[in-house]
């Protein structure tokens, strides 16, 4: 099998050392041959084949050992999913699970548009003058840079007006 394929692969290499004659036909045509078809065929110099190296590869960096662990989860505890919220001023009170370190901060998000800068390290802020309607709540834990490292689920929340009382006459 190994003499097999070492024959193979000579037998593809030898085409490919080979010299390339150029000659013109009776009728003006251009060809390009790889045995001469007569005597007075010449062999064209060609221009080295272009290679590329890729060179060496560069060595993985170390893993940063000293950096904090970064918390993988963080979630939406309050409100609960597909909550009705009825208060006048539209302020809705939004509750966080999940560790926030030093250094990091939580942005907290309203219809994916942020609520509050700088981040806070709270996990527990109010979203004020919220409009009627349906909405999604969420949070994201940013480092010291702004980068984000976690982003809590999405809960939808419906924010509806404050029941009218009305005097009897």
């Amino acid at each position: 099998m190994r003499i097999a394929t070492l024959i193979i692969l000579a037998a593809v290499a030898l085409p490919a050392s080979a010299e390339v004659y150029r000659w013109t036909d009776a009728k003006g045509v251009v060809h390009y041959t790889d045995k001469p078809p007569a005597a007075d065929a010449k062999p064209v110099e060609l221009p080295p084949l272009q290679t590329f190296s890729a060179g060496p590869a560069a060595a993985p960096s170390a893993p940063d050992t000293a950096a904090a662990p970064v918390p993988t989860h963080i979630a939406i505890t309050e409100p609960t999913p597909a909550a009705t919220i009825r208060d006048p001023e539209g302020n809705v009170s939004v509750v966080v699970d999940g560790a926030v370190d030093s250094g990091q901060g939580l942005i907290y998000l309203l219809d994916g548009k942020p609520q509050n800068a700088p981040p806070t390290p709270s996990s527990a802020y109010l979203i004020t003058g919220v409009e009627r309607g349906e909405h999604q709540i969420s949070a994201s834990l940013v480092d010291a840079n702004g980068h984000e490292l976690a982003r809590a689920a999405a809960v939808t929340i419906f924010m509806m007006p404050s029941p009218v009382i009305r005097r009897r006459r």
